[in-house]
């Protein structure tokens, strides 16, 4: 697997923190930042916020970060956004040794047809978006391929049959879903059947409610066991 360019960022030195001054920062249109590892003292830094933004969503996973005239290879260890998960609020970035490797979460990009979304009430699950992998720092990759152009209806993908670069390892349980083609028209069809047969007929005759008097039956013939015959208005008894 070739060895990816490594982008750059220009970051500056804190000399207050707190949540007041990151707060001044962002205004400003910085997004402050805190470097560590490798056996030194944690850095508190800000950045250029579009810029790294930018780099975010290029799937971007280790920076070259310049202070000064010094500059230190960094793996994107952390990043918070704000409570609708739209604005950067704060990034942690850990010093590496691009000959070291890495544990970190990339996405799973799925391509292909799959023939078995032909059928009624077929969908596409993928219940893992990211995976947890290991490689040298200089060989992450921008996500992992999923071909699912071979699946048919009730078919899955497990994490095994993953094909990942060179150098590349996965930490996903091997016998992990990671997508497959189900069929839900199945599953509605008998929710509908159920119900209507849960539903209790009208039967003609049906026991009469209490206190209601049970209709003469034709020709004069008396009422049926157990119902009282109506007397006429002044009958004694």
């Amino acid at each position: 697997m070739a060895t990816k360019e490594i982008p750059q960022i220009q970051v500056e030195k804190r000399e207050r923190i707190g949540s007041r001054y990151a707060a001044r920062l962002r205004q400003k249109g910085l997004l402050p930042a805190v470097i560590y590892g490798h056996g030194r003292d944690p850095l508190h830094v800000s950045l250029n916020r579009k810029k790294f933004s930018d780099l975010l969503h290029g799937h971007t996973h280790i920076l070259e970060v310049k202070l000064g005239n010094e500059t230190d290879p960094c793996l994107i260890k952390d990043v918070q956004w704000d409570h609708l998960g739209d604005t950067l609020m704060h990034v942690d970035l850990a010093r590496v040794d691009l000959n070291e490797r890495v544990t970190v979460e990339v996405e799973l990009k799925l391509v292909g047809d799959a023939p078995g979304l032909k059928e009624a009430g077929a969908i596409l699950e993928h219940p893992v978006s990211m995976i947890e992998i290991e490689c040298l720092a200089t060989q992450i990759p921008d996500s992992i391929i999923v071909d699912v152009s071979g699946l048919n209806a009730g078919d899955a993908i497990i994490a095994s049959e993953l094909k990942l670069p060179d150098g590349v390892t996965t930490t996903l349980d091997e016998d992990t879903v990671v997508a497959t083609i189900s069929i839900i028209a199945e599953a509605e069809e008998a929710e509908v059947v159920e119900g209507a047969t849960g539903t209790e007929p009208e039967v003609i005759g049906k026991k009469l409610e209490e206190g209601t008097e049970a209709a003469p039956a034709p020709g004069g013939a008396k009422p049926a066991a157990g119902a009282k015959s109506a007397g006429k208005a002044g009958d004694k008894k």
